[in-house]
């Protein structure tokens, strides 16, 4: 019970930053709003796990609510591991090409019962105006589980449109 409301005070945390820090209005329509990507990498567990270091495989669709903010969903698989993500990304700084990002949000994995808040960085690398090369490393804090941490790195492309 206690990792479903972690869950859902993440989930509710992240959609109250959205919903303050964004301001919708016309400006925001001169830009590419969804987005799909898929990602090869790795899942590193920490502390006493029975999860083991791993490949794996992700899909992700998202919205940009404004030029710095996006919301995204993540699924992900790793042997007999699946992986949901709700997200929140955040554009800092960037230049023409590239784009670095830091995301914050919720991951649970089905297996064991893995779930938590998860935060990480990453960067874009923007090939043209739609499809960008993507590189994703974040980590999960497991609550009430075996494991302590789960480390994920992740490079993919991402289609926008």
């Amino acid at each position: 019970m206690k990792k479903l409301v972690s869950v859902f005070a993440a989930l509710a945390a992240t959609i109250a930053l959205a919903d303050a820090a964004f301001d919708y209005d016309e400006a925001c329509a001169e830009f590419d709003r969804f987005y799909v990507g898929a990602a090869v990498g790795g899942v590193f567990p920490q502390g006493g796990s029975r999860m083991s270091p791993r490949a794996s495989a992700a899909v992700r669709a998202g919205f940009y609510l404004t030029e710095m903010w996006a919301l995204e969903g993540e699924a992900g698989a790793a042997d007999d591991h699946t992986a949901f993500a709700a997200k929140a990304l955040w554009h800092w700084w960037g230049y023409e090409r590239l784009d670095p990002f830091f995301t914050f949000g919720a991951r649970g994995w089905t297996h064991h019962g893995q779930l938590g808040p998860c935060g990480g960085l990453g960067a874009f690398y923007h090939m043209t105006e739609s499809l960008s090369l993507r590189f994703d490393a974040d980590a999960t804090l497991g609550l009430d589980t075996d494991t302590e941490m789960v480390y994920t790195l992740a490079l993919g492309l991402q289609f926008s449109f």
